[in-house]
């Protein structure tokens, strides 16, 4: 039995046919765009409104559980590096200081004073971040999503974000837009 999602507004235009599991998947990876468009989330009442995808920026808390093993006990800055992380499961590749305070909140742990030069020092000094373009917006590299992975214990070319083996940069390389979307 074939469904149909369609969703238009002044800006966008979404048409996903095919098997329930195809739409499904599709609206999982949608699902976040459709709020941004939109302004708002759609709540669980709302008849024939999708799930919030696992995870999407809600299920931080559930996707936590599942992935970051309690044996990792990751630092501070570890901890940030996993949230970014965790971003890039819902397609969010850029980032902002905005959006680890509020993952902070929904893990219910305390942000650290100091996230702004947290978040310089994970880029300037430990390269394992990069700038996005404006001030204030940053993206994993290379390196920094191989700590994360070898934190949580993802071995290279598994899983669902992984497409083969990460490369390792040699030290006082630094990463180039080549690569950090090979990833």
């Amino acid at each position: 039995m074939n469904v149909v999602f369609r969703f238009s507004s002044a800006s966008a235009r979404i048409e996903v046919e095919g098997p329930e599991s195809f739409v499904r998947s599709h609206l999982e990876f949608l699902l976040p765009h459709v709020r941004s468009v939109t302004g708002a989330a759609p709540s669980a009442s709302t008849p024939g409104a999708p799930a919030p995808a696992a995870g999407g920026p809600d299920g931080l808390p559930a996707w936590w559980e599942a992935n970051v093993p309690a044996s990792a006990d990751p630092s501070l800055q570890d901890t940030i590096l996993v949230f970014a992380y965790h971003m890039r499961t819902y397609r969010k590749l850029v980032f902002m200081s905005e959006d680890i305070r509020r993952a902070f909140g929904a893990m219910g742990m305390e942000e650290p004073r100091s996230l702004l030069q947290i978040l310089g020092t994970l880029k300037r000094d430990h390269g394992l971040l990069l700038n996005a373009g404006k001030r204030g917006e940053y993206m994993m590299n290379t390196t920094g999503i191989a700590r994360v992975r070898t934190l949580i214990g993802v071995k290279p070319g598994t899983g669902p974000q992984q497409r083969g083996t990460v490369p390792v940069l040699a030290a006082g390389k630094s990463p180039d837009a080549r690569s950090i979307f090979r990833d």
